[in-house]
């Protein structure tokens, strides 16, 4: 069960979308294409924002970067340059998740198209990229573009712009916004690196310990 706070922040983003979910597939390895969240599914920054959602929030579990663009001045700048000042140290010091590799090697033996959407400023992103050795897909969203999780849409222009339909897709992720966004807009999703008692890990269709454990599974089916 969810408490009230988690029950009501999901029900409040659904609110104002188009909720058309339908899973369709046994599987995740029958998904034609996959959406992959960048920060916990292929990069590990340890990226921690508790201290700016405790000071600025409460405590609340908000998109920062939205939520802060409406603060009034100066808390929206100061929050903003924090987010970005955590991300990006945490970026200069990134490791590939364990298996994050390995997965990438299966969508390439597989041909599977993918794609990268983040959160995170591209900035960021090619810096932790940088480190972590690994080659981003042509289709790699950040917080830069028009839509981000947990805004459904995010995970339609990633689907446009591989040329795949949305729903031949899967999402991959870590958090809640990526099990969310993928419940809006009507696809599968996995939960990889699931964290015990996260009272919202029952969004996922999939659900595995580890990326490691999720390519196991993947190269089994």
């Amino acid at each position: 069960m969810y408490t009230v706070e988690v029950t009501t922040i999901i029900i409040r983003r659904l609110r104002h979308k188009r909720v058309m979910y339908m899973p369709s597939i046994g599987h995740p390895a029958e998904a034609g294409a996959f959406l992959l969240d960048w920060d916990g599914v292929l990069a590990d920054t340890r990226l921690d924002f508790s201290h700016l959602r405790d000071k600025y929030f409460g405590g609340r579990i908000v998109p920062l970067s939205e939520t802060a663009a409406a603060l009034p001045e100066p808390d929206r700048s100061l929050v903003l340059a924090e987010i970005h000042e955590t991300e990006m140290k945490g970026a200069d010091a990134a490791t590939a998740v364990e298996g994050a590799h390995d997965l990438i090697a299966w969508l390439g033996e597989t041909r599977k198209p993918w794609a990268v959407i983040s959160r995170n400023s591209r900035d960021s992103i090619l810096l932790a990229a940088e480190r972590c050795g690994i080659a981003l897909p042509p289709v790699t969203l950040s917080r830069e573009e028009p839509y981000v999780k947990p805004d459904y849409r995010a995970l339609k222009l990633a689907a446009e712009r591989l040329g795949a339909p949305l729903t031949d897709c899967v999402m991959v992720g870590d958090f809640l916004f990526d099990l969310e966004a993928a419940k809006s807009a009507g696809i599968p999703s996995v939960l990889v690196r699931k964290k015990t008692g996260a009272e919202w890990e029952n969004l996922a269709d999939f659900a595995y310990e580890t990326v490691l454990d999720f390519v196991r599974d993947l190269r089994k089916h």
